[in-house]
Protein backbone atom coordinates (compact mmCIF):
# COMPACT_ATOMS: atom_id res chain seq x y z
CA UNK A 1 0.00 0.00 0.00
CA UNK A 2 0.86 3.39 -1.15
CA UNK A 3 4.14 2.17 -2.82
CA UNK A 4 5.45 3.84 -6.12
CA UNK A 5 7.81 6.43 -6.80
CA UNK A 6 7.74 9.44 -4.59
CA UNK A 7 9.70 12.24 -5.90
CA UNK A 8 6.61 13.72 -8.32
CA UNK A 9 4.15 13.83 -4.95
CA UNK A 10 7.06 15.20 -2.54
CA UNK A 11 7.40 18.11 -5.22
CA UNK A 12 3.97 18.55 -5.50
CA UNK A 13 3.15 18.58 -1.88
CA UNK A 14 6.47 20.57 -0.64
CA UNK A 15 4.96 23.22 -3.15
CA UNK A 16 1.93 23.24 -1.34
CA UNK A 17 3.59 23.35 1.98
CA UNK A 18 5.69 26.27 0.60
CA UNK A 19 2.88 28.33 -0.84
CA UNK A 20 0.95 28.09 3.21
CA UNK A 21 4.14 28.86 4.72
CA UNK A 22 4.33 32.10 2.16
CA UNK A 23 0.69 33.05 3.60
CA UNK A 24 1.70 32.76 7.02
CA UNK A 25 4.41 34.59 6.74
CA UNK A 26 2.28 37.46 4.96
CA UNK A 27 -0.46 36.78 7.67
CA UNK A 28 2.14 37.56 10.14
CA UNK A 29 2.97 41.36 8.74
CA UNK A 30 2.44 43.94 11.23
CA UNK A 31 -0.50 46.02 9.93
CA UNK A 32 0.18 49.80 8.75
CA UNK A 33 -0.30 52.20 11.15
CA UNK A 34 -3.66 53.66 11.68
CA UNK A 35 -5.51 56.23 13.70
CA UNK A 36 -8.07 54.79 16.51
CA UNK A 37 -10.70 55.10 13.98
CA UNK A 38 -9.99 51.88 12.45
CA UNK A 39 -7.70 50.67 15.32
CA UNK A 40 -10.28 47.76 16.37
CA UNK A 41 -11.16 46.17 12.89
CA UNK A 42 -8.04 46.18 12.30
CA UNK A 43 -7.22 44.53 15.67
CA UNK A 44 -10.18 41.72 14.33
CA UNK A 45 -8.68 41.38 11.31
CA UNK A 46 -4.98 40.46 12.33
CA UNK A 47 -6.56 38.26 15.08
CA UNK A 48 -8.19 36.18 11.78
CA UNK A 49 -5.13 36.24 10.50
CA UNK A 50 -3.56 35.05 13.60
CA UNK A 51 -6.28 32.01 13.73
CA UNK A 52 -5.75 31.18 9.84
CA UNK A 53 -1.85 30.82 9.97
CA UNK A 54 -2.29 28.34 12.45
CA UNK A 55 -4.72 26.47 10.33
CA UNK A 56 -2.24 26.99 7.71
CA UNK A 57 0.94 26.08 10.06
CA UNK A 58 -0.76 22.28 11.42
CA UNK A 59 -2.13 21.40 7.51
CA UNK A 60 1.25 21.95 6.50
CA UNK A 61 3.18 19.41 8.89
CA UNK A 62 0.42 16.97 8.40
CA UNK A 63 1.26 17.17 4.30
CA UNK A 64 4.44 17.00 4.69
CA UNK A 65 5.00 14.29 7.39
CA UNK A 66 2.35 12.23 5.96
CA UNK A 67 3.85 12.11 2.57
CA UNK A 68 6.63 10.71 3.40
CA UNK A 69 4.33 7.56 5.46
CA UNK A 70 3.11 4.62 4.29
CA UNK A 71 0.35 1.93 5.20
CA UNK A 72 -0.26 1.67 9.15
CA UNK A 73 1.90 4.89 9.99
CA UNK A 74 0.27 6.97 7.54
CA UNK A 75 -3.32 6.16 9.20
CA UNK A 76 -1.90 6.87 12.55
CA UNK A 77 -0.75 9.83 11.36
CA UNK A 78 -4.09 10.60 10.16
CA UNK A 79 -6.05 9.31 12.76
CA UNK A 80 -3.79 11.44 15.29
CA UNK A 81 -3.72 14.46 13.29
CA UNK A 82 -7.43 14.20 13.25
CA UNK A 83 -7.90 13.80 17.22
CA UNK A 84 -5.66 16.75 17.52
CA UNK A 85 -7.64 18.92 14.97
CA UNK A 86 -10.47 17.66 15.27
CA UNK A 87 -12.05 21.17 14.18
CA UNK A 88 -10.14 20.43 10.82
CA UNK A 89 -10.89 16.95 10.02
CA UNK A 90 -12.08 17.42 7.16
CA UNK A 91 -9.59 19.13 5.19
CA UNK A 92 -7.11 16.74 7.06
CA UNK A 93 -9.29 13.70 5.22
CA UNK A 94 -9.13 15.78 1.73
CA UNK A 95 -4.99 16.05 2.30
CA UNK A 96 -4.97 12.59 2.97
CA UNK A 97 -7.31 10.96 0.28
CA UNK A 98 -4.91 13.50 -2.20
CA UNK A 99 -1.48 12.06 -0.44
CA UNK A 100 -2.85 8.29 -1.01
CA UNK A 101 -3.57 9.70 -4.93
CA UNK A 102 -0.28 10.76 -5.60
CA UNK A 103 1.56 7.87 -4.54
CA UNK A 104 -0.74 5.57 -6.78
CA UNK A 105 -0.65 3.95 -10.46
CA UNK A 106 -4.11 2.98 -10.89
CA UNK A 107 -5.85 4.48 -14.39
CA UNK A 108 -8.74 6.86 -14.01
CA UNK A 109 -7.55 9.32 -11.31
CA UNK A 110 -9.44 7.25 -8.54
CA UNK A 111 -8.84 5.77 -5.58
CA UNK A 112 -9.67 2.09 -4.64
CA UNK A 113 -12.50 1.71 -2.46
CA UNK A 114 -10.46 0.00 0.32
CA UNK A 115 -8.22 3.16 0.17
CA UNK A 116 -11.44 5.38 1.05
CA UNK A 117 -12.65 3.05 3.48
CA UNK A 118 -9.49 2.80 5.30
CA UNK A 119 -9.01 6.91 5.59
CA UNK A 120 -12.47 7.35 6.33
CA UNK A 121 -13.06 4.77 8.62
CA UNK A 122 -9.74 6.49 10.92
CA UNK A 123 -10.53 9.42 10.67
CA UNK A 124 -13.93 9.35 11.97
CA UNK A 125 -12.79 7.10 14.75
CA UNK A 126 -10.34 9.55 15.70
CA UNK A 127 -13.39 11.98 16.39
CA UNK A 128 -16.69 11.08 16.05
CA UNK A 129 -17.89 13.83 16.55
CA UNK A 130 -16.87 15.51 13.46
CA UNK A 131 -18.38 12.53 11.10
CA UNK A 132 -20.35 14.78 9.33
CA UNK A 133 -17.73 16.92 8.18
CA UNK A 134 -15.58 14.23 7.49
CA UNK A 135 -18.53 12.53 5.26
CA UNK A 136 -19.05 15.95 3.33
CA UNK A 137 -15.29 16.89 2.66
CA UNK A 138 -14.72 13.01 1.39
CA UNK A 139 -17.68 12.67 -0.64
CA UNK A 140 -17.24 16.39 -2.49
CA UNK A 141 -13.58 14.91 -3.04
CA UNK A 142 -14.56 11.02 -4.16
CA UNK A 143 -17.95 11.62 -5.40
CA UNK A 144 -17.58 8.16 -7.33
CA UNK A 145 -17.27 6.53 -3.84
CA UNK A 146 -20.17 8.12 -1.96
CA UNK A 147 -22.05 5.07 -1.16
CA UNK A 148 -18.81 3.66 0.39
CA UNK A 149 -17.78 7.40 2.44
CA UNK A 150 -21.48 6.62 4.28
CA UNK A 151 -20.93 3.20 5.12
CA UNK A 152 -17.56 3.52 6.52
CA UNK A 153 -18.26 6.49 8.48
CA UNK A 154 -21.57 5.08 10.00
CA UNK A 155 -19.29 1.54 10.27
CA UNK A 156 -16.85 3.95 12.79
CA UNK A 157 -19.43 5.78 14.46
CA UNK A 158 -23.09 3.87 14.35
CA UNK A 159 -24.48 6.65 16.83
CA UNK A 160 -23.89 9.33 14.38
CA UNK A 161 -25.69 8.13 11.56
CA UNK A 162 -28.33 10.80 11.41
CA UNK A 163 -25.40 13.47 10.99
CA UNK A 164 -23.61 11.26 8.83
CA UNK A 165 -26.75 10.90 6.26
CA UNK A 166 -27.71 14.60 6.86
CA UNK A 167 -24.17 15.60 5.57
CA UNK A 168 -24.09 13.59 2.72
CA UNK A 169 -27.41 14.46 1.46
CA UNK A 170 -26.19 17.86 1.29
CA UNK A 171 -22.74 17.32 -0.39
CA UNK A 172 -21.87 19.14 -3.94
CA UNK A 173 -21.44 16.13 -6.84
CA UNK A 174 -17.91 18.37 -7.97
CA UNK A 175 -14.97 16.68 -6.79
CA UNK A 176 -12.29 19.23 -5.25
CA UNK A 177 -9.87 17.40 -7.42
CA UNK A 178 -12.19 18.52 -10.58
CA UNK A 179 -12.28 22.15 -9.46
CA UNK A 180 -8.30 21.77 -9.01
CA UNK A 181 -8.09 20.92 -12.57
CA UNK A 182 -10.79 23.32 -13.74
CA UNK A 183 -8.28 25.92 -12.49
CA UNK A 184 -5.44 24.54 -14.15
CA UNK A 185 -3.80 22.81 -11.11
CA UNK A 186 -3.15 19.56 -11.20
CA UNK A 187 -0.80 18.12 -9.40
CA UNK A 188 -2.23 14.22 -9.38
CA UNK A 189 -0.49 10.98 -10.59
CA UNK A 190 -3.48 8.55 -11.91
CA UNK A 191 -4.02 5.92 -9.65
CA UNK A 192 -6.01 4.10 -7.13
CA UNK A 193 -4.36 2.02 -4.09
CA UNK A 194 -5.69 -1.99 -2.69
CA UNK A 195 -8.39 -3.86 -4.75
CA UNK A 196 -10.41 -2.47 -7.62
CA UNK A 197 -14.22 -2.24 -6.80
CA UNK A 198 -16.70 -1.31 -9.43
CA UNK A 199 -18.13 1.62 -8.48
CA UNK A 200 -21.95 0.35 -10.05
CA UNK A 201 -22.05 -2.48 -6.73
CA UNK A 202 -22.03 -0.33 -3.43
CA UNK A 203 -21.29 -1.70 -0.58
CA UNK A 204 -23.76 -4.36 0.89
CA UNK A 205 -23.60 -2.70 4.51
CA UNK A 206 -21.47 -1.21 7.24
Amino acid sequence: MFSGSKSGWRRAFLALAAVLSLNGVIAQQPPAAADETIAAPITVHASNCAAQTATDKFLTGFITTAARLEGPKFISCLATAVKRRPELAGKIVVCALNIARLNSHLPGGQLSFATIDQIVKAAVTAAPQSAAAIVKAAIESEPYARAWVIAAAIAAAPGQEAEINAAANGTSSMSMFASAAAAGINPVNNGGLGDVVSPEQPPAGP
